[in-house]
């Protein structure tokens, strides 16, 4: 197990390694980091409340970042492996090690012709919607490492004014430490023509997709699709849309149908290129279908409002998450002041880091699931900037209903609770506020309520984060934190509750 995750927390380096083009080598700007963190908590393995005991945690956490950015490649990589050493001996529901890593490439192979692009990623994630939530890094109760990766080659031909086409080939890999989810891989090709220049008021395209997954735990699936689009431009602002299609998947359905025709009708409305705004309802085979996108960027403020809904799975999710990414508000929010897209990294992925926040908001909404379901899922997200303040705020509202058999989850929720993610409904918010105390001190507070209910199985439970840090700068790469927290909750399937608080003071050095 050590050597399949030492093997894994390095597949994002050497990826990276073999994309890149020597030519460019020499432009990375790699900074490696360490961190030293103490921790005291009442309750590291996040137990019920009358089997909880105390302990002092020590861990060490090396990192490096890899940024470059140039026109045939832009790289943004960092990774992080933290080691846990307890004062107690080391009880089941804690970790003693565990990664982090998110990489992207996009590199220029042939000059407006062969592009590559390529993901991988480490995280921790919640194996259940019913069970303990916590940030704290060192519990594995109700959480497991995912590794994933995805490459991706493609190539673009223009036909003059006339239209643009991309044929693309993706392979991807989603992996865990959880005992019952199987390990997946799945190839994908997508090939799409579009209008070009030439169509100003009537624009059309055509796209189709093959997916072919491969999965150690339920059957071999092929899914595809069909879709064409009309764009119909009343101004330069305004458009009317509409598309229409055939979707088949193949996987074994309770009774349901699983292809069918689908269309929509919507529009899209740009007044400017801070503001985005595309609507849209039609039907698929599972139902009615609806789709909102909604931004809007001013100079210290980033609004998101976004609904869809889908067939996916879990494996799906963890390649391609539907929360709200953090850094990406972050980056929209500070391109006035950062219009170099490698500092600008650099400096959100440090502020991520000094106020403790955490990747995604919300970071707790998927779940370990073999099985395919219709996900409709609802985000609302504002960050606001001030002076001396950031805040971000975030709302979610996400549904899944299972539409493949119950049997290819029992390995992973066993006989009993096997129907638990028959039909699922999470709703949360989340809130963070970070305050510059001065130019070398920082402080954060961030708090987040959330509740999870089975429709099937007749189980509801509330889980709840609050923390509070304040960071200091004593030299220009050295830095410490202090920080305070608790995690609350209940254990739907125990029948019992849970509640952990925590102290902790960290030293981070930059080389």
């Amino acid at each position: 197990m050590a050597k399949r995750r030492a093997r894994c927390a390095v597949l994002g380096s050497a990826m990276l390694l073999a994309l890149l083009p020597s030519a460019v080598r020499a432009a990375w700007q790699v900074k490696p980091s360490v961190e030293l963190r103490e921790t005291w908590s009442d309750n590291p393995q996040l137990r019920s409340d009358n089997e909880k005991q105390s302990q002092f945690i020590t861990s060490v956490s090396p990192g490096v970042t890899i940024t470059n950015d140039t026109p045939r490649l832009q790289v943004a990589a960092s990774y992080r492996l933290n080691a846990f050493a307890y004062s107690d001996r080391r009880a089941t529901g804690s970790d003693r090690f565990n990664n982090s890593l998110n990489a992207t490439v996009k590199s220029s192979v042939i000059q407006d012709l062969l592009f590559v692009d390529a993901t991988a990623g480490i995280s921790q994630a919640q194996v259940s919607a019913f069970g303990p939530v916590s940030n704290n890094g060192y519990s594995d109760t109700n959480r497991s490492e995912v590794r994933s990766y995805r490459v991706s080659p493609y190539i673009v031909h223009q036909f003059g004014a006339f239209a643009t086409t991309q044929l693309r080939y993706s392979h991807d890999l989603v992996d865990s430490d959880q005992v019952g989810f199987g390990r997946s891989t799945s190839d994908v090709i997508d090939l799409s023509l579009n209008s070009g220049q030439a169509f100003k008021t009537l624009g059309w395209g055509l796209q189709l997709n093959r997916e072919t997954v491969e999965d150690s735990i339920a059957p071999k699936s092929i899914n595809s699709s069909a879709l064409a689009n009309l764009r119909y431009s009343l101004n330069r602002q305004f458009n009317l849309t509409a598309t229409g299609g055939y979707d088949k998947f193949d996987y074994d359905g309770m009774g349901e149908g699983t292809k069918g025709a689908s269309w929509s009708l919507g529009f899209g409305y740009e007044p400017s290129t801070r503001t985005s705004v595309r609507m849209s309802a039609g039907r698929r085979y599972y139902g009615n279908s609806y789709f909102l996108a909604v931004s809007h960027r001013s100079r210290n403020t980033v609004w998101s409002i976004n609904y869809s809904d889908d067939v996916t799975t879990s494996r799906s999710n963890f390649l391609l998450p539907s929360s709200v990414d953090t850094a990406a508000m972050l980056n929209q929010m500070y391109q006035a002041n950062f219009p170099d897209p490698v500092m600008r990294a650099a400096f959100v992925e440090a502020y991520i880091r000094a106020l403790g926040l955490p990747r995604s908001l919300p970071n707790a909404i998927n779940y370990f699931s073999n099985r395919y379901s219709l996900q409709r899922q609802f985000n609302a997200s504002v960050a606001l900037r001030s002076a001396r303040t950031t805040t971000t705020v975030t709302l979610y509202k996400s549904r899944r209903e299972a539409l493949s058999l119950v049997q290819y989850d029992s390995p992973l929720l066993g006989s009993e609770q096997q129907n638990l993610n028959d039909n699922t409904d999470q709703t949360g918010i989340s809130l963070n506020v970070g305050y510059r105390l001065s130019a070398l001190t920082a402080a954060a507070l961030s708090a987040s309520t959330g509740r999870s209910k089975s429709l099937s199985g007749n189980l509801s439970e509330n889980n709840r984060q609050l923390r509070f840090n304040v960071s200091h700068s004593f030299q220009p790469r050295l830095s410490g934190t202090v920080e305070v927290r608790r995690s609350s909750g209940g254990l739907a399937l125990q029948n019992s509750s849970y509640a952990e608080n925590a102290v902790s003071a960290s030293l981070s050095m930059n080389f």
